[in-house]
């Protein structure tokens, strides 16, 4: 398998990290919304825990954006035409 994902390494980490953040805030929005129904003591402090990991979640997929807007800027985005533009270039050479 080769590592033609289309994203950059660090890019990639924070979507990694992101997807592992709200994986887990969903699971604590899960128990939490479970633990009200059933009236448990838990209740309380799994919802404090939700809206903190809202709050981590939201750091986390910004954090994929701002990595991916400084990667772009520091490296630049390297523009390669698709096979259409080749293929059209290729024909104007010849017909023009």
């Amino acid at each position: 398998m080769g590592t033609g994902s289309g994203l950059p390494g660090p890019v990639r980490a924070a979507a990694v990290r992101a997807v592992v953040l709200v994986a887990v805030t969903l699971v604590l929005v899960m128990v939490a919304v479970l633990c009200s129904l059933a009236q448990v003591w838990l209740a309380l402090p799994m919802v404090l825990a939700a809206v903190a990991g809202t709050v981590v979640t939201t750091w986390g997929v910004l954090d994929v954006w701002v990595t991916r807007q400084m990667w772009n800027q520091r490296n630049g985005v390297v523009s390669t035409p698709s096979s259409v533009a080749r293929e059209r270039r290729a024909f104007r050479r010849r017909h023009g």
